[in-house]
């Protein structure tokens, strides 16, 4: 018999290690996946605008099945094809289910009858009160998704405002449980030991100056992230003889950052494109700084426990999910969000204080090295030792 069942959309390059870490803490799970998403083929990633495929291994080291074998939204009354077989799953055993959210009404439907039959149920989601804010819903769906959450056996909280969301919700103190978001550290560290001794040469492979500050920009070119803002705010801060910035990742956002390259005549702003997953230690090897000033939509932000694993101070907008958790004056700055003016003078004072940035980076590695999935582990762990009876082991 199974210890836990998980129902997650698809697989997922920053969950599939917790699933992996699970089972080698002895936890017997079985995963269950939505669709297959663009795990070992390709698949059309429409924020990059690319058709992508991952490249490395989603699917071995722990059990799991694909309810669809298509990346397809399907409409309200297709998903009802699939209800059936969810459900049946859902009901062949008692044993607890955590959801990896919300993600469609089927998910819903399943969470509504998990409870309904007294069956244990575990969240883990990124939501904080300003992403839940930032979209406008009806009344009804507020009421139902707090229904389920304050009945629900556990809130697995990711960080401080997730934690925060929860509460709003109506889960109670005692079933609040850390799962500190994690990526692979140690994945991300080695790969930039190793690849930092070359950084003058692939620096120059790429086209930069490794003389030259670098600032970096590392996610999908869309508005939430605001690229087009960091480049403004880089001239602003009249940084664009004195520093690089540059840009890793696509998105619709491209042609217009680069028309406004050349209109100004930047000659320090870079485009490398998009990047796999093996190739990202790369990215932060090549830059110094990395800056995420998304709007309140980025739950948490993971590009930056990217970032700091692999010793590199960061650059913040106060609406980030994790500034609260991971950033403060000890590793790198936080901007007030939608102010271009503050943008402008923090990336000018990061420049300035340039001399810090190596000790700012071992700060980030100390930081960093609590927000591991043996931490998240521990969280999940405790959640279900929570359910069992007192006295029991």
């Amino acid at each position: 018999m199974t210890d836990l069942r998980i129902f997650a959309s698809h697989p997922v390059q920053y969950h599939v290690p917790l699933f992996r870490a699970l089972v080698e803490s002895g936890l017997n799970i079985e995963v269950r996946y939505y669709h297959s998403g663009t795990a070992g083929k390709v698949g059309r990633d429409p924020e990059f605008g690319l058709d992508i495929q991952w490249d490395i291994d989603l699917l071995s080291g722990y059990p799991h099945r694909i309810f669809l074998h298509e990346t397809v939204m399907y409409s309200r009354r297709e998903q009802l094809r699939f209800f059936l077989p969810m459900t049946t799953w859902v009901l062949k055993e008692r044993t607890p289910i955590l959801l990896m959210s919300w993600f469609i009404e089927s998910a819903w439907l399943i969470w509504a009858l998990a409870l309904l039959c007294r069956i244990p149920v575990l969240v883990l989601s990124e939501t904080t009160p300003l992403s839940y804010a930032a979209t406008p819903k009806p009344g009804w769906r507020t009421r139902l998704l707090s229904w389920l959450l304050s009945r629900s056996q556990a809130g697995l909280y990711i960080g401080t405002r997730n934690r925060k969301f929860y509460s709003q919700m109506g889960l109670p103190e005692n079933k609040l449980f850390p799962v500190p978001y994690s990526v692979d550290n140690a994945r991300f560290s080695s790969e930039a030991e190793r690849l930092l001794p070359q950084r003058n040469s692939l620096c120059a492979e790429n086209g930069l100056d490794a003389e030259l500050p670098i600032f970096l920009f590392c996610g999908k070119l869309i508005s939430k992230k605001h690229p087009l803002e960091l480049l403004e705010a880089y001239c602003s801060a009249e940084l664009s003889d004195k520093a690089q910035l540059i840009y890793v990742g696509e998105g619709a956002l491209r042609p217009q950052l680069e028309q406004q390259v050349r209109e100004l005549g930047l000659k320090h702003v870079h485009f490398l494109g998009f990047l796999n997953q093996s190739q990202m230690p790369l990215a932060y090897v090549l830059g110094e700084v990395l800056c995420l000033i998304s709007d309140p939509t980025e739950t948490w932000g993971l590009v930056v426990n990217e970032a700091m694993a692999c010793g590199r101070p960061v650059l913040v907008s106060d609406a980030v999910g994790c500034a609260p958790n991971l950033v403060d004056e000890t590793n790198g700055w936080t901007v007030p969000a939608d102010n271009p003016d503050a943008l402008a003078r923090t990336l000018r004072q990061a420049y300035e204080q340039r001399q810090t940035w190596k000790e700012k980076g071992q700060q980030s590695l100390k930081k960093i090295s609590r927000h591991s999935y043996a931490a998240m582990v521990q969280g999940v762990l405790s959640a279900l030792n929570s359910l069992k009876p007192s006295g029991a082991t």
